[in-house]
């Protein structure tokens, strides 16, 4: 939600500045549209495969979608597994893991319910880790390799404007009218590929590279917390000890304190 806020923030701040000094309308050149949307696409149809491009819509949606409980709400998770594990058995949680939509936690859940030993649970969680980094990698890389190509076509438009401008100006003042005015028109229309290119790449496909790299950094750390929580529940560990290790992954202010709270239900529910 706040991605979309931004970007409709930011979009609504440029076009309202815009608006406010020659007119919105000015602001529209569709050579100089074509140029840059038309050659950055090009572009990048040439540098990637259709199908990895046709699969970045599917990554896209990711940097639109909330922000899940994070490793905070995952310890907290754990813990609570881990108390009805050691009260009842692992078994019991076959019923926790149908309401679980996390997908790591629901399939390292259910090789433990299964017995699985630990090691192979680690291999096949940490291998499930790597492609979907190496999937999310490549969206980025494609979103960042167009924030470099369309500034470069806002150039070349630039330069295919003045060579437009210079024409126009040689073919004036052998007419005998106006050049300064060609002049002016023909600079206007050259700067504005440069315009566009500066602002897709810095609005929409910088920026939404980045976001793809914070949230590949947070799945990797949140898988990380994940693998470790399901290995110690397996293990039988001591909830408490779940608690404290899970959370050497975070810094101090991201820590959660959640077994004194669990301890404290379990005995407020236990009978007198």
């Amino acid at each position: 939600m706040s991605t979309l806020i931004a970007i409709i923030t930011g979009v609504g701040l440029v076009l309202f500045a815009m608006n406010m000094g020659a007119g919105i309308e000015n602001f529209w050149d569709l050579p100089a549209f074509m140029i840059v949307v038309g050659g950055t696409s090009a572009a990048m149809f040439i540098c990637f495969p259709l199908p990895q491009i046709m699969r970045v819509f599917g990554v896209l949606r990711q940097i639109f979608l909330a922000d899940d409980a994070g490793p905070g709400g995952i310890i907290a998770l754990f813990v609570r597994l881990s108390f009805k594990a050691r009260q009842q058995s692992l078994l019991s949680l076959e019923e926790d893991m149908k309401r679980i939509e996390n997908r790591y936690i629901k399939q390292g859940l259910e090789m433990v319910i299964d017995g699985h030993p630990g090691h192979l649970i680690r291999d096949v969680l940490e291998t499930e880790l790597d492609f979907v980094q190496v999937r999310h990698r490549k969206g980025e890389h494609i979103f960042r390799t167009a924030s470099k190509l369309a500034p470069a076509f806002g150039l070349m438009g630039t330069v295919i404007g003045l060579v437009q401008m210079l024409l126009g100006l040689a073919d004036a003042t052998a007419a005998g009218t106006n050049a300064t005015e060609v002049l002016a028109r023909g600079m206007a229309v050259a700067l504005m590929t440069t315009f566009y290119g500066v602002l897709l790449s810095n609005l929409f496909f910088a920026p939404i590279a980045e976001k793809l790299h914070v949230k590949t950094d947070e799945e990797h750390l949140n898988t990380q917390v994940i693998i470790e929580g399901v290995l110690m529940l397996q293990s039988g560990v001591n909830p408490r000890i779940i608690e404290r290790k899970l959370n050497s992954y975070l810094s101090p202010q991201q820590r959660v304190k959640v077994y004194d709270e669990y301890l404290r239900r379990q005995r407020t529910a236990a009978p007198q």
